[in-house]
């Protein structure tokens, strides 16, 4: 009788029990480009004190809606708005 000796992988392979590393998933940028509105606030608490920047990141385009959600965001929160700082698209 003929003596064919497998390794034990090769055992696996042969019956379909073979564990094979996942292959990695590469990253795919985007073609679409992300783009948002940044509006910087100057806000401070209700009682007065030093007032401190507020950051707010919008999916609107529209540099007003981006304001009125921002402001928003700030009362929610218990804030008041002092002055707008910056208002601008970004675009990743």
């Amino acid at each position: 009788m003929p003596s064919n000796s497998f390794t034990e992988d090769e055992m696996r392979k042969a019956l379909g029990l073979a564990t094979s590393p996942e292959p990695t998933k590469s990253r795919i940028k985007s073609p679409i480009p992300i783009r948002y509105m940044l509006v910087e606030l100057s806000v401070r608490k209700p009682g007065g004190g030093l007032p401190f920047r507020f950051e707010h990141k919008s999916s609107s385009m529209s540099s007003l809606e981006a304001q009125l959600e921002a402001e928003k965001a700030v009362r929610k929160q218990g804030l008041e708005v002092w002055a707008v700082l910056d208002i601008r698209q970004i675009e990743r």
